[in-house]
């Protein structure tokens, strides 16, 4: 029997990634998930689920570290809670996303879902970018900024989530060759590109 299908989005900030994700998981009439898997990893880990949303991308370096943490997700020979923290979220919220795999079709941002399912069957990694001007604008316009404040929310938010992902994949952020399809939201717009996805999900599912 056929895996549900999972489509994982990464996305630059401001790109319209999560929108595009959610208008998509409600063309395919399946399950759409990003902050509820806050909640989830917060019933997983006894962490608020508060705690883990202001935890969650926080990076710390050092070569124990990121063994502890691959081994701990990959392998199951460690436990979450003798971990740090900021492992301890992502193997909780890790352990979530592949509950939902096995269960589900859904649509899932972020949180380095496309590596937690690496090589698994019925699943499409997409990352939505966008240039920078199109993006500021956007950030502007949804949180009523000035272009200079903007500006350092898109550049911050961009530096946290390629550490993060660096940190726990030992991979580039938004490299084309770690997915399986790349877009410019910005080059068909919001509903075209949700339209683009569908097809393409309908395709993988024959």
């Amino acid at each position: 029997m056929k895996n549900p299908l999972i489509i994982t989005i990464g996305r630059e900030y401001g790109s319209g990634g999560r929108q595009i994700g959610q208008a998509l998981a409600e063309r395919l009439g399946i399950s759409f998930y990003d902050k509820q898997i806050i909640s989830l990893a917060a019933k997983k880990s006894g962490l608020s689920d508060e705690f883990i949303a202001n935890n969650e991308q926080r990076v710390r370096s050092g070569l124990m570290h990121n063994f502890a943490a691959s081994a701990g997700y990959h392998t199951g020979f460690f436990s979450a809670q003798y971990l740090p923290l900021p492992e301890s979220i992502f193997i909780s919220q890790a352990q979530v996303i592949r509950d939902i795999a096995a269960k589900e079709s859904a649509v899932i941002v972020g949180r380095c879902a496309d590596y937690i399912l690496a090589g698994r069957e019925n699943t499409i990694n997409v990352f939505i970018h966008a240039p920078m001007e199109v993006r500021v604008k956007r950030i502007m316009e949804l949180h009523s900024l000035d272009e200079a404040a903007a500006i350092k929310e898109v550049t911050t938010s961009d530096k946290e989530r390629g550490n993060h992902y660096f940190r726990y994949t030992d991979m580039k952020w938004g490299k084309a060759q770690n997915y399986d399809v790349c877009i410019n939201s910005a080059l068909m717009g919001i509903d075209k590109t949700v339209e683009m996805l569908a097809d393409l999900a309908r395709i993988e599912e024959t």
